[in-house]
């Protein structure tokens, strides 16, 4: 069967590439040919939307004039570092969605097509492409569709406008299996068909990359670091980072920042997707308030502290307690002392993904199949 998978593959970040790279790889392990397909903006769908959109100003730093001005601090030197290091970073992500991921491979007709994973039902998010009903279903280039674990993020039913609903709708009678990865993208997706949902895990959690990470060079780091794992420069707050810091200082850590910088960490290291996991394995500690940080620090991390954010915590909740990692999570950053306590289970939770893996790949099996006069 020729399979196209709908996501996130073109995000800079390493859940989004490595949550595609497994999703490709079971596709094509059931006997598929996979490609990716690229996020359109539609005008008729980014004007439904208008400027209506979530946003969550606290959770970035300031922008214009006084974000000018804010960064002239004593990590001005440091923030033109990390400036270039990001840049070789992007060139990174660059080339293993060329040599890996194979974007550059596209068909005009495929028999199915995978929307999914990660956020691609979070239609009040700010991505370019604003509200589009291609990832809701509005494929043309797919004779099926079929969703697996889908994400709508920090967007709940009640915060939709009554027009997207009615367009989300419309598109959603195209899809022939719905698979989410939370409790809130599920109860999203029931109010909008009558369809059975299934849920399933994250790819990135479910996979063992012990392969990939055996053929990965760890990069050059300090013999003990803490892993501060975020989106760029979203650990900004002065009392995020003396919090941080003091940790650090206290249980003799270097800070080490991959995937995205924060201006003021000056260990911000440049790594592949497969790199980044062994970096993860080997920290001492690791700090996160990403969804994918924290399945990454589960997987491989001897300890880690997950911070939850207004943008994040439907997901993280959700995601924290399907894997057992309540004590691990941090509404309070002054309360990190606290977690380094606390030795991350990671033989509880084999038994929990083989089971998850399996009913994956029966998931995507079925419905991968021919289907009768096809």
């Amino acid at each position: 069967m020729k399979v196209c998978i709908l996501s996130m593959q073109k995000v800079n970040n390493f859940g989004s590439l490595l949550q595609s790279y497994v999703l490709k790889k079971i596709l094509e392990q059931l006997g598929n040919t996979v490609e990716f397909l690229d996020i359109r903006r539609i005008e008729d769908d980014y004007r439904l939307l208008g400027n209506y959109r979530k946003k969550y100003k606290k959770e970035s730093e300031k922008k214009g004039l006084l974000g000018k001005i804010a960064k002239v601090d004593r990590y001005a030197w440091n923030r033109l570092i990390v400036k270039r290091k990001s840049i070789r970073q992007d060139e990174v992500f660059d080339a293993f969605r060329k040599d890996t991921l194979h974007l550059d491979r596209q068909s005009s007709h495929y028999d199915l097509c995978v929307i999914g994973s990660d956020e691609v039902f979070n239609c009040m998010g700010s991505g370019a492409w604003g509200f589009t009903s291609q990832l809701f279903g509005n494929i043309s280039e797919a004779d099926r569709v079929i969703t697996y674990a889908a994400c709508c993020g920090s967007t709940r039913y009640s915060d939709v406008p009554g027009k997207v609903v009615q367009r989300i709708r419309k598109s959603f009678a195209r899809i022939s299996a719905f698979s989410t990865r939370d409790q809130n993208t599920h109860a999203f997706v029931s109010k909008l068909t009558d369809q059975q949902i299934t849920d399933h895990l994250d790819p990135a959690l479910i996979y063992d990359f012990k392969d990939e990470m055996a053929g990965a060079v760890l990069p050059k780091l300090p013999k003990h670091y803490c892993v501060v794992y975020s989106y760029y420069n979203r650990m900004h707050a002065k009392e995020e980072i003396d919090a941080i810091q003091t940790f650090c200082r206290r249980h003799k850590l270097t800070p080490v920042a991959i995937g995205a910088p924060q201006f003021w960490i000056s260990k911000y290291v440049v790594c592949t997707p497969f790199q980044c996991l062994k970096v993860f394995e080997n920290a001492d500690f690791v700090i996160t308030d990403t969804f994918h940080g924290t399945i990454f620090a589960a997987k491989y991390s001897k300890k880690f502290a997950v911070l939850t954010r207004d943008s994040n915590r439907n997901k993280l909740s959700d995601l924290i307690q399907k894997i057992g990692a309540k004590d691990h999570l941090l509404d309070n950053i002054g309360n990190l002392e606290s977690k380094f306590t606390v030795c991350n289970d990671r033989l509880a939770l084999q038994p929990v993904l083989e089971k998850e893996k399996n009913r994956t790949i029966a998931y995507l099996r079925e419905n991968t199949a021919p289907k009768e006069g096809s």
